[in-house]
Formats: C-alpha cells, structure tokens, sequence
C-alpha cells in the first residue's frame, strides 16, 4: 500500500530566526503563514509543498531546498532586483538550475524544467 501524504515541506536549518524570516520573506515575496513552534516558521501551499525555517544552531547551513519555477529567467531578474545575489544558470537536457545561499550558507536551488516536462 502507498503512503497516503497529505503535504511535504522542504526544511532549512538556521541560527536566526528573525532575520532569516525576513531573507526568506524577500526570496518568496510573501510572509510566512505561521508560526506553529517558537522554533519553527512555515510558508505553506507553494506550489504543491511548504517551507519550513527550524532554528538548529548544529545543523545550521547544511540544508538544501530545491524551488521549481516555469520561467528562470523572470525569476534570475526578480531576485536580482531584490538585492538577492543568484548564481549563474546552468542550462542543459534536464532544464535550467541556479542557485542562492540565505545567510547561514543553506542552498537552495532555483530550477526550471525542460518545456516539455509534464510532472
């Protein structure tokens, strides 16, 4: 029998929460919808999933958390307005991928699939 699962959160792992909802805020251009433990903050229904922002002082700047967007470009030049420095994009057969750091060093990837990706 299949796992019934009714959500899925990507985490990452940080040292302050304060200033790393505002960092997250900015990237998501919206605020976090609650916050359901004092070490724990969450975004939810993005996309299909959620984030989750845990205070973990050990695990700290070890977490990836990938986002999938339609258009790569669009995104690249929104967050570069923001003030939010993304890498370059790397293109190929599997779509495009660039990645950001929040300030504790957690990655996350911003990618986008290839056109004719149906998943």
């Amino acid at each position: 029998m299949v796992m019934n699962i009714q959500g899925l959160y990507a985490v990452a792992c940080v040292t302050d929460m304060p200033r790393a909802e505002d960092w997250y805020t900015t990237l998501l251009a919206r605020p976090a919808d609650d916050h359901p433990m004092p070490a724990l903050t969450q975004w939810r229904n993005i996309g299909t999933a959620g984030i989750q922002l845990i205070c973990d002082f050990e695990k700290a700047g070890r977490s990836v958390v990938t986002i999938v967007t339609p258009n790569m470009g669009v995104e690249k030049d929104r967050l570069t307005d923001l003030g939010l420095d993304i890498g370059p994009i790397s293109r190929g057969s599997f779509g495009a991928i660039a990645e950001i750091a929040d300030q504790d060093g957690n990655r996350i990837i911003i990618a986008e699939p290839p056109k004719d990706f149906t998943g």
